[in-house]
């Protein structure tokens, strides 16, 4: 059974590919039409379905309802056989490449290129620039986005990884129910994109392993137990319940690895993927905190595991530590799910606060708000904040706005607007390709706005989509710090951005940070947890997160700065103080 999302992306594959082909047209507006609306479907697809009742999802008529119902009891749309069989792999491996639609598809596979290396190589020599329609800049651009889906092709978001490792656990599990199954390797360390899963499985039947591998896996290697799943390589490593510990830890990776592999030679031990062996046999090590202790060193987190000089953190970011959801949107913008809707998911959870920040008015695609329309959201706002106090709820609601960082650096909306609002996020969302020197003067300034209160998506990248854009994030890093602009860690999966890398720099120059959601839906709450692996990645403290603040005034508390300077007379103020009844 197929969920509604992989319904949405299937339908929006067909169009694509019909596309391509300059086939049905209107087959094509219905196919993304549908997807449309069942990404913002808030029902059960499959009981819609049982019912009879597909046709009642707006723009899904009878025989696209027969398609859906088709696609959810066999896991896939009928027609996507054909069309993939039409089009064949290569070809639809272009769509990776930023910036590239069906049409220009169709013409680069037209020309004869019909692959991301062939790509590459027509764009570098020239051939994609002398394409009607093409030219120099976007043949360069083009030729960027190639090498980078060329490469990241191997790969996997941190999500899709989670998602096919849960269903080879599953499965394992379901056929070796003595056994005690485990997932290692980058997943297990956090990495934001996956090249492949590595699990541990102790005490299985050897011969019921294999059975169990061989089911799972496509072109298994029985010797190693490695093999595909979805087109990723799987290692499976079996051992016994004494080796367990150490299993884990080596195959957990990471540079840290070697220092424990080094931590046992040191003692006369060999650490392995099989057990910890001294002289006489296994030294038995039934867990990684089993292991560290015996060679010495303190336990560490795997996700701190990249170094090998990593060291641990004293009071780690924990789940439980973020206590407010923080840049969300709703359908005052282009989210699926209503402000009150989206209140009652976030407290529902357990969580004290809810920051909205609906797109400003620059993002028209995104029906981002105008200056009346924020108005009209405060008075919204404040009707629901009243109707929690009536029914004693302690629960925060905050009104803020992600504010597009125009090409200028100037703020989407004038310093009164913006000193209505509860918090902004700042964050780009046009003008990508601008040269370096002016993309970091663009963001530089926006932070440095005394109403620039997080900055969101910093780099803009898109995981294994698109690349950050050309910015000094160094430069931008310093600003926050110096202006005390808080940086978000963006926790869709899409983005993880700032990168936990970079976040690990800003930390260092005193900069503090914001784990958000960015939902744009209630489910989207869920990512958060996305969010919080990079920043324990990054070896961030509840300290450094405004977020875990208790309370909603707590957190609007750390976002302040002590004085604001008005542009128009060059004198300073402190800002409205927080705590006036009237905002909350």
């Amino acid at each position: 059974m197929i969920t509604k999302q992989e319904v949405a992306n299937q339908l929006t594959e067909a169009a694509r590919l019909l596309d391509v082909l300059s086939e049905d047209r209107f087959r094509v507006r219905a196919y993304r039409a549908a997807a449309r609306q069942l990404g913002t479907f808030e029902g059960d697809l499959v009981e819609l379905a049982a019912a009879g009742r597909l046709t009642d999802i707006r723009g899904v008529g009878s025989g696209l309802a027969g398609e859906i119902r088709v696609a959810l009891e066999r896991g896939e749309l009928a027609v996507l056989e054909d069309l993939r069989a039409r089009v064949p792999e290569g070809v639809r491996d272009l769509f990776r490449v930023s910036g590239l639609g069906a049409r220009k598809v169709a013409q680069l596979w037209a020309a004869g290129i019909g692959d991301l290396k062939a790509l590459v190589c027509a764009a570098a020599e020239g051939q994609v620039a002398a394409l009607k329609g093409f030219g120099a800049k976007s043949a360069e651009n083009i030729l960027a986005g190639a090498r980078f889906a060329l490469q990241a092709k191997q790969r996997m978001r941190l999500d899709e990884a989670d998602t096919l490792a849960a269903h080879a656990v599953r499965v394992l599990r379901a056929a070796l129910p003595d056994a005690t199954v485990m997932v290692a390797g980058e997943l297990r360390r956090g990495l934001e994109t996956i090249g492949g899963l590595d699990l541990i499985v102790t005490d299985a039947v050897p011969a019921a392993l294999t059975r169990a591998v061989t089911s799972l896996l496509a072109g298994v290697d029985e010797a190693t137990l490695s093999g595909t799943l979805a087109g990723y390589p799987v290692k499976i490593t079996a051992v016994g319940e004494d080796g367990y510990g150490a299993a884990l830890a080596v195959a957990t990776g990471g540079d840290f690895a070697g220092v424990l592999i080094d931590a046992a030679e040191d003692r006369g031990l060999e650490l392995n993927r099989q057990g910890l062996f001294g002289p006489v046999g296994m030294v038995p090590v039934r867990s990684e905190a089993a292991l560290f202790e015996r060679l010495g060193l303190p336990y560490l987190p795997p996700e701190l595991r990249e170094a090998r000089d990593a060291i641990p953190v004293e009071g780690l970011l924990e789940p439980v530590g973020v206590r407010g959801l923080v840049h969300n949107h709703s359908t005052w913008s282009d989210a699926a799910h209503s402000i009150r809707e989206m209140t009652v998911a976030a407290r529902d959870r357990g969580f004290a606060y809810l920051a909205l920040a609906d797109h400003s008015r620059s993002s028209f695609y995104a029906n981002g708000l105008s200056i009346e329309q924020v108005v009209a959201q405060a008075e919204e706002i404040e009707q629901i904040r009243g109707e929690l106090r009536r029914q004693g709820s302690d629960f925060e609601l905050l009104h803020g706005i992600e504010v597009d960082i125009l090409a200028d650096g100037n703020l989407d909306y004038p310093d009164e607007v913006l000193a209505g609002l509860d918090y902004t996020v700042v964050s780009v969302h046009q003008n990508f390709y601008l040269p370096e020197a002016e993309q970091t003067a663009r963001i530089v300034r926006a932070v440095s706005h005394p109403h620039a209160s997080i900055l969101g998506h910093a780099s803009g990248r898109l995981l294994l989509r698109r690349p950050p854009y050309p910015v000094d994030l160094d430069a931008v890093i310093a600003a926050c710090a110096e202006h005390g602009t808080v940086i978000e860690i963006n926790a869709n999966p899409y983005r993880l951005d700032l990168d936990w890398r970079w976040v690990a720099k800003a930390k260092a120059l005193g900069c503090r940070f914001s784990v958000n959601p960015d939902a744009h839906r209630v489910e989207g709450y869920d990512d958060l947890r996305y969010g919080i692996i990079m920043a324990r990645k990054a070896g961030l403290t509840t300290e450094d997160v405004v977020n875990t603040a208790p309370t909603g005034r707590a957190f609007l508390a750390q976002l302040e700065r002590p004085l604001i300077e008005n542009r128009s007379t060059g004198a300073f103020r402190h800002r409205q103080d927080r705590d006036d009844p009237q905002r909350h």
